[in-house]
């Protein structure tokens, strides 16, 4: 499984995504996979989605993109702090995607993968070199 490399700078939704507010309960980076691990009231909060952890863990929501611009620069979110998620859509600021070829979450947390981790969770499709369409899915292998 290879790692697909991500530019935490480039990363920002596309005109089609479709974003959602969350709360960040880890240090997350831009680009990041997360999955809704609880909820503050009505806002949920996000992780790092992993695939080589337990189903839970897994289950991708989308991808953080930047949050405000009133942080320009910014590549990161803290712990606490609010954050944006594309749950559906375009999102540009990776390098090295084959068009066309479905992404999956890797096993290590967070990041997105050219082929299949430990579980099996896509997260959507390359549209070109540096652009994914998320549209996340989860399927279980065949043991």
């Amino acid at each position: 499984m290879a790692d697909i490399t991500v530019v935490a700078a480039d990363v920002r939704p596309l005109n089609t995504a479709v974003v959602i507010r969350a709360k960040a309960t880890e240090a997350l980076a831009f680009g990041d996979a997360v999955y809704i691990d609880s909820a503050t009231g009505d806002i949920p909060n996000v992780s790092k989605a992993d695939a080589s952890a337990v189903n839970a863990l897994i289950v991708t929501v989308g991808i953080v993109v930047a949050t405000t611009p009133d942080n320009p620069g910014a590549t990161t979110v803290a712990a606490g702090d609010p954050c944006d998620v594309v749950i559906f859509g375009e999102v540009t600021g990776w390098t090295d995607f084959t068009a066309g070829a479905t992404v999956w979450l890797s096993n290590n947390a967070g990041l997105l993968a050219s082929a299949v981790g430990t579980k099996s969770m896509i997260v959507g499709v390359a549209k070109s070199a540096t652009t994914i369409i998320v549209n996340c899915g989860y399927y279980l292998r065949a043991s």
